[in-house]
């Protein structure tokens, strides 16, 4: 699973994909790429090793892979980049086109605001999204309650106290948790 992470810039404040995820990618595709060249150098044919060759294709486009939203506090915009490498969408969005942050939770499956997530079928799932003045939304991250484990709840506490646009939580328990941001070193 692709998680991301808060990191406090000079500019303001980020929400990207952790670096340990991309590490991670970098160093499989480089193990399994070493053993190709081993086994090649051997004389075993490429053919026999597909599935590596496919799982070190695999590490290397997630290795690639690029979602950033950078909060920049001195030219008061949101900067967004979704791709692969240099190739993706970018999007600028200045603060006052910015309504509020939102996070907002739901139960996947079920209309009901109320439903409790059950263990098979109905799962609860949040949504950290930028609400827009023109009433559009871009959504930041779905994710599952369970998978974030309260990471989501203080990324997006700590980006509104970094930049000072307004967060509508819909459950007022979220607001409860400790949230702290370290400088860099």
């Amino acid at each position: 699973m692709v998680r991301h992470a808060v990191r406090k810039t000079k500019e303001g404040i980020s929400y990207t994909v952790s670096l340990v995820f991309t590490l991670s990618c970098w160093a499989l595709t480089l193990f399994l790429a070493w053993g190709l060249a081993l086994n090649m150098s051997e004389g075993v044919p490429l053919a026999s090793m597909w599935h590596i060759v496919l799982l070190c294709l695999f590490s290397f486009v997630g290795a690639l892979f690029r979602d950033s939203w950078v909060f920049d506090t001195e030219k008061g915009e949101v900067r967004s980049f979704y791709g692969f490498g240099p190739l993706g969408k970018r999007e600028d969005i200045p603060f006052s086109a910015v309504s509020h942050l939102s996070l907002e939770h739901f139960v996947r499956g079920s209309t009901d605001k109320d439903a409790k997530p059950t263990k098979k079928r109905f799962k609860a799932i949040m949504v950290f999204s930028i609400c827009m003045e023109d009433e559009s939304s871009r959504d930041i991250e779905i994710i599952a309650e369970k998978g974030s484990g309260g990471r989501t709840e203080a990324a997006i506490q700590a980006i509104s106290a970094v930049t000072g646009l307004p967060l509508l939580i819909d459950r007022p328990r979220d607001m409860d948790l400790d949230v702290g941001l370290r400088d860099p070193d």
